[in-house]
């Protein structure tokens, strides 16, 4: 299961691409028309190994938005119609303003969970016309659903996709603030991937649970599974059995 780990560390080296900055990112979005209201985000120094060795200060703005946030948006995130309208920025200064934040690196990465939040700045960019603002592109070429790759060793008992407080509990993090309040959830989104890449032993115990509750796997190997999972042992005979039976 070491190789398990290392192969990790490989993939997040890969998707990193030899970028020393990461951009912790997170948006909120009105219920229809999907236009960003908030926006969170922390920006982290990286050190050879991946590791987060300097945290910057936070950056948080409501942003104004043409149509309703929406009920079930405001009873999730406590953002109203009045809020954005009274406290928040229109969109294409807050892209300004997050373009000083993040500085001019040269290679930055924006880490996300899900990808719903790049549909969200997809929209509200479109809807500002600067979908093809230099800045904006370069969000969406460097951004990473830390999703994605965690949800390759860690999975919820139906198989499915985690949500980042969900994560969070399996590596035994303690998440700061409200959920869905932007900042919080790009500052808890960093303490995850930490957890990940820190917690070594929950990581491997979680994806041998993937591994073991794979419904997917052809008949033999299922067997096979089974077997470890109720005997604690199998053997190459016993696979060539299975393979016999399920010709």
């Amino acid at each position: 299961m070491l190789k398990t780990y290392n192969f990790l560390m490989k993939e997040i080296t890969r998707l990193l691409n030899g970028s020393k900055v990461a951009i912790f990112l997170d948006f909120e979005g009105t219920q229809y028309t999907q236009e960003i209201i908030a926006i969170g985000a922390i920006k982290c120094v990286l050190d050879n190994k991946n590791q987060i060795k300097k945290v910057y200060p936070g950056f948080k703005f409501f942003v104004k938005a043409d149509g309703q946030v929406g009920k079930i948006v405001t009873e999730l995130t406590g953002i109203t119609d009045e809020k954005v309208r009274t406290e928040g920025i229109e969109f294409k200064k807050c892209m300004s303003l997050f373009e000083k934040y993040v500085g001019h690196h040269t290679n930055i990465k924006y880490i996300t969970y899900g990808n719903f939040d790049m549909r969200l700045l997809h929209q509200s960019a479109t809807l500002s016309n600067i979908n093809e603002d230099k800045f904006i592109r370069n969000i969406y070429k460097n951004y990473i659903d830390f999703s994605i790759l965690l949800s390759h060793y860690v999975k919820s008992p139906r198989g499915t996709q985690l949500s980042l407080i969900d994560a969070l509990s399996i590596f035994q993090i303690t998440p700061e603030g409200e959920p869905h309040d932007p900042l919080f959830d790009a500052k808890n989104l960093m303490y995850l991937y930490q957890g990940m890449l820190k917690n070594k032993s929950i990581l491997l115990s979680e994806y041998e649970k993937v591994l073991l509750n794979n419904h997917a796997y052809p008949a033999p190997i299922a067997r096979i599974i089974k077997d470890l999972k109720t005997k604690g042992n199998t053997t190459i005979e016993d696979l060539k059995k299975y393979i016999e039976e399920d010709l």
